[in-house]
């Protein structure tokens, strides 16, 4: 309902007597007037000058302005008079099909200002009210004549917090504070603060502080542009896990797989990746194995903070360890992970910083190019889930047809060989396809025969020796090995394949220099044992003694380590590898590994010759080539072992 006005304020107003108002109201000439008890009523619409003067008085009266300057709060209402007045013309104009713009740029010629300008204000109003008409060329000085520093500073410490606050609360407790100690500051009404938090807080400060670093990275910090054509082809590899947005069946359930990729730096090529139901360390070391085989192991990779990439069994360090270091570095003499073990750096991505993670990008181009063809396609989000799937997971012939794991492997191994043959726009691209790029590179670091499948295996974490051997996830082994014996209170890791746990290779925690393979530890029944079992036990055990006693005679011949120089003989005279488009050189990498291969088969063998000869309880052994035992390639009739 319409405000109305008497006789007597409608005069004030328009400047006349109250004589000339009532026969203004009873000559029809104010719109809407009537009688009520004798007094006329007039409606503040029934004429432009009651309307405008109305909001003028209220204006001058608001909280809104009671703290600006005279000259500002009299500019405001001067602006807020100009607008109004323009309402009015266009409303004459529009009856007239005059458009809103021709009505605006005939109106502001009028005035002596540009249409752009009074469409600047009224966006102003609209948006901010009153406040947003005023002077506003030192936004700061603008604020500090409305608010106290001391409150605006203490509303700032209470919004901007990761508790996240609402608005209301915190000028509530800054209104509290200022009654309640009596401190007398100059507080606004609460449309002040909101406009404040929109137009005097960066955003970038508000989502810092509000929503953490992470979000803060994410949005808005800046990151470094690298150089591509600073980088060699395969010397820096990416790595990370993405869930894939589709489902498959697997062991008669709905699971969304997991990939786990590594991706070449400069060239793009999916060097490799492993599809599976969760990822883990086992996942990891598939992929590199993959990636290393084809491609050669890279000069340093980039890696998630993740629990799996970011594992002591790769770092060689955990978590608390490296952060106790300067950030980003690794002291590579104390690292006894994998990736020191093949000459490899190692740095972290940033948390939560897409940019500082190249892999990601491919994930996108994954989820479009390859996921979102699957009928199962699930989209990134809730938001963008399609309304059917619920309905369509539940569906028996969407069941029968729907794609296993192993399907989703082959189709994706087909389609990342496509990705690495397609031609790139990217920067450094120069429209070539990422395995054009790799061609380029002038040289690939090469392993020594059989490393990768030692490094391919689990590595544990530092481990004890003690006097029953070394246990590991509840399991105990080289009870009674005889290369173990010499290693009591040694630090170990262990090698082992997670699929058989009956024996693990046991290697020095700082060198890596292979001590034994230990076969799980056998329990003897406690009051059941038969006498074979306690005699074989007793046996084992004075052999330990007998052992460790001559283990001053037998150290000097210990300490031979010929098989390390077999390797170094068989590097030497490695052969140039040759590629059809391009020839690259290889750089053969010396890592703490080289050599254990042999060792480990050497024992294996020796293991096997002597339950052959049915001399198992013999420390002695023959010095002699094992390779000699095996047959020519021409003859498969006879075998006595195969320990490859």
């Amino acid at each position: 309902m319409n405000e109305m006005l008497d006789s007597n304020a409608a005069a004030g107003l328009l400047g006349v007597t109250e004589r000339h108002v009532m026969r203004m109201c009873d000559s029809g000439k104010l719109t809407g007037a009537f009688k009520d008890k004798g007094v006329w009523r007039i409606p503040v619409d029934a004429d432009p000058r009651l309307g405008r003067a109305t909001v003028e008085k209220k204006m001058e009266d608001s909280d809104e302005l009671s703290g600006l300057r005279a000259n500002s709060r009299k500019q405001a209402l001067k602006r807020l008079g100009l607008i109004t007045a323009f309402e009015e013309f266009a409303s004459g104009q529009k009856l007239k099909g005059k458009s809103r713009v021709d009505a605006a740029k005939m109106f502001a010629a009028s005035r002596g200002l540009s249409y752009s300008t009074l469409f600047r204000l009224i966006k102003r109003y609209r948006k901010e009210g009153l406040l947003g008409l005023a002077d506003r060329r030192s936004k700061k000085r603008f604020v500090n004549e409305l608010i106290s520093a001391e409150a605006i500073q203490m509303f700032n410490s209470l919004y901007l917090n990761q508790r996240r606050p609402s608005a209301v609360s915190c000028i509530n407790i800054v209104r509290y504070t200022s009654e309640s100690q009596s401190l007398a500051w100059k507080i606004p009404g609460d449309k002040f603060f909101y406009r404040y938090i929109d137009r005097s807080i960066p955003e970038p400060v508000k989502v810092l502080h509000r929503e953490g670093l992470g979000a803060y990275e994410a949005k808005y910090a800046p990151y470094v542009q690298v150089d591509p054509d600073s980088i060699e082809p395969g010397s820096v590899w990416v790595g990370d896990h993405h869930q894939l947005n589709l489902w498959v069946r697997y062991r008669g359930k709905w699971f969304r797989p997991w990939l786990t990729a590594w991706t070449d730096m400069r060239s793009r090529v999916v060097v490799g990746w492993h599809i599976s139901v969760s990822p883990n360390q086992t996942t990891i070391l598939l992929a590199f194995k993959q990636a290393a085989q084809r491609y050669g192991p890279p000069d340093s990779v980039k890696i998630d903070n993740g629990r799996d990439y970011d594992s002591e069994a790769w770092t060689g360090q955990t978590k608390v360890q490296r952060l106790a270091q300067k950030k980003g570095y690794i002291d590579e003499p104390l690292v006894a992970g994998i990736y020191a073990l093949l000459g490899i750096g190692v740095s972290f991505a940033i948390p939560f910083h897409a940019q500082s993670k190249p892999i990601e990008r491919f994930f996108d181009t994954v989820d479009m190019q390859f996921a979102k063809s699957f009928e199962t396609y699930c989209g990134k989000s809730v938001a963008v889930r399609p309304d059917y799937m619920k309905d369509l997971l539940k569906n028996e012939k969407a069941i029968g047809r729907a794609h296993s794991l192993e399907d989703l492997a082959e189709l994706f191994g087909q389609y990342a060989q496509v990705y690495n043959r397609s031609k790139h726009t990217g920067r450094g691209m120069d429209g070539r396809s990422p395995t054009e790029v790799m061609d380029t590179r002038l040289s690939r670091r090469a392993l020594a025969e059989g490393v990768l499948d030692l490094v391919r295996c689990v590595w544990s974490k530092v481990l004890k020796v003690g006097k029953n051997g070394v246990t590991f996830n509840k399991l105990t082994y080289g009870q009674f090995d005889t290369e173990l014996l010499a290693a009591r209170g040694r630090k170990v890791r262990l090698n082992f394949d997670p699929h058989d746990l009956s024996s693990v290779h046991v290697y020095d925690s700082v060198t890596f220099e292979f001590i034994c393979t230990a076969e799980q530890n056998l329990l003897v029944k406690y009051g059941g044992a038969g006498a074979e079992d306690l005699r074989d036990a007793s046996r084992q055990k004075g052999h330990a003694l007998k052992i460790t006693r001559e283990f001053k005679e037998t150290r000097r011949a210990a300490s031979m380590d010929i098989a390390s120089l077999a390797i170094e003989a068989r590097r030497a005279g490695m052969k140039k590898q040759s590629d059809e488009r391009k020839t690259q050189t290889l750089r053969p990498v010396s890592t703490p590994l080289d050599g254990q291969v042999i060792k480990v088969r050497r024992q294996k063998a020796v293991k096997l010759v002597k339950m052959a000869a049915g001399a198992e309880g013999t420390d002695r052994v023959l010095d002699m080539d094992f390779d000699d035992l095996k047959p020519d390639s021409d003859y498969h009739s006879v075998k006595l072992f195969d320990y490859d």
